[in-house]
């Protein structure tokens, strides 16, 4: 697979915001950053190379929406209405990991000052994926930060499985508070996928109560949450945390790699493992001829409450 060139870029800005994203390396956003301080605050790993990198080894910055399908899938296979589909990725694992979205250049179809809006259009002639739809991509920056927003359209004739997700890479360093246990998951159930985020987490049809659970910041690993609350707050600096909230992601995953000086929050409209469980699966994931699915998040600065 051809390298994916990261320039030219695209730059937005409002309020103390600014965002600089890469259409062609995959619609990723290269970094966000608030500027009403000093020094200025990044709000995602921000990304500085302008060097093109293999759709298969990106670095480990900024961030990327995850279709048709989220997190990883090993092997690359699975059924769907009695058909066994096995996707040609082209990874050295022979894993499907975060679909393959964030792996394609997207087009860039309208900016303003403040936003920007990508599209791609698969045409499901390839061992990818054997269903053609029409993804758009919009970032909009405002006072209170950026809102991405990514829709997938159905244009095949057959009904298809479609998840969506948005992974960013956060800024985060250990023990940078001494009263961390004060951020949590609201969540309905917890299930600990583990350090290579190849378990699977199937979901519970029945209703049950929220709980709450302490982030998992501390220790290397991956977690996924059913039915999470649509925010979560993540310590940045002693004065300063991160807010993220999405809508129509039903769950969300914390992944904690090894070595770190970041973590993944992610919020997933399918838990891991998802295409696996096939009826669940056709309940869950089914996308019609003509149909079309949204994922919204939001990121932003927000003063901490916990000063002394």
């Amino acid at each position: 697979m051809p390298p994916l060139a990261v320039c030219p870029t695209v730059r937005i800005q409002a309020g103390h915001y600014i965002a600089e994203i890469s259409p062609s390396a995959g619609g990723r956003l290269l970094s966000l950053t608030y500027t009403d301080g000093q020094p200025p605050i990044d709000c995602i790993v921000p990304w500085r190379s302008e060097e093109p990198f293999h759709p298969h080894d990106w670095p480990k910055a900024g961030a990327f929406v995850m279709l048709p399908f989220t997190n990883r899938l090993a092997p690359a296979q699975f059924m769907w209405f009695g058909k066994d589909i096995t996707l040609d990725n082209a990874s050295p694992t022979q894993q499907g990991l975060h679909g393959f979205g964030h792996r394609r250049p997207w087009q860039l179809m309208q900016t303003t000052s403040s936003s920007a809006e990508l599209r791609m259009k698969h045409a499901g002639t390839d061992a990818e994926w054997p269903w053609p739809f029409e993804a758009i991509l919009m970032y909009q920056l405002s006072e209170v930060g950026l809102t991405v927003q990514v829709s997938v359209c159905n244009t095949s004739s057959e009904t298809m499985p479609l998840s969506l997700g948005w992974h960013p890479f956060l800024p985060y360093a250990t023990g940078a508070h001494d009263q961390t246990d004060v951020w949590r998951v609201h969540a309905q159930r917890q299930h600990v996928i583990g350090l290579d985020g190849l378990g699977h987490a199937e979901a519970c049809m029945s209703p049950s109560p929220m709980q709450t659970f302490p982030l998992p910041l501390e220790q290397a690993g991956t977690v996924a949450y059913e039915n999470y609350s649509g925010q979560i707050m993540l310590p940045l600096t002693r004065d300063w945390q991160l807010a993220l909230r999405s809508q129509y992601a039903s769950h969300l995953l914390i992944h904690t790699p090894l070595g770190f000086n970041h973590v993944c929050v992610e919020p997933i409209s399918a838990l891991p493992g998802a295409l696996r469980h096939t009826e669940l699966a056709k309940k869950l994931l089914s996308l019609t001829p003509g149909e079309s699915r949204s994922l919204v998040c939001t990121l932003g600065l927000e003063a901490t409450h916990i000063l002394s």
